[in-house]
């Protein structure tokens, strides 16, 4: 597991990526890929983090933990938590007849390596060498 600072198109540089394809009985899905994103704790901000596994750049089921926002679905019609905001802490993402971003609240999971166990438990994934945390974000303060 090897971390990397995140890539994505975000305000954010704090953040970290892991982003790993996936192999079922030696061939691998084109487009098939477990992601996980941490951001460490910035000045008042808290840590957050997710695991998810996307087919095609959607997110097909995920898992969020973030401490100070909340979640509105607007997708998922029918579903016990449509229309409907929580949190902060812990959701779980499924795919719903609309697509991506249906979500409910779930036990809170205030530790990555936790969350991602639980993850690789509801998806079958196993990965070889298990978690490894990120790495630990330093300030280097230059002498003026």
């Amino acid at each position: 597991m090897e971390w990397r600072p995140g890539l994505l198109k975000r305000t954010d540089v704090q953040w970290w990526d892991w982003d790993c394809a996936i192999e079922i009985n030696g061939m691998v899905p084109e487009g098939t890929r477990v992601i996980l994103q941490w951001r460490p704790a910035v000045g008042a901000a808290s840590a957050k983090y997710n695991c998810g596994l996307l087919y095609r750049n959607n997110r097909v089921y995920a898992l969020d933990f973030d401490p100070e926002a909340l979640h509105t679905n607007k997708v998922g019609v029918g579903r016990a938590q449509y229309r409907k905001q929580f949190g902060p802490g812990t959701h779980e993402h499924t795919w719903s007849a609309e697509g991506y971003g249906y979500a409910e609240p779930m036990e809170n999971f205030a530790d990555f390596a936790g969350l991602f166990d639980y993850f690789c438990t509801k998806t079958t994934l196993q990965v070889k060498g298990g978690f490894k945390r990120p790495p630990s974000q330093q300030l280097s303060l230059g002498l003026i």
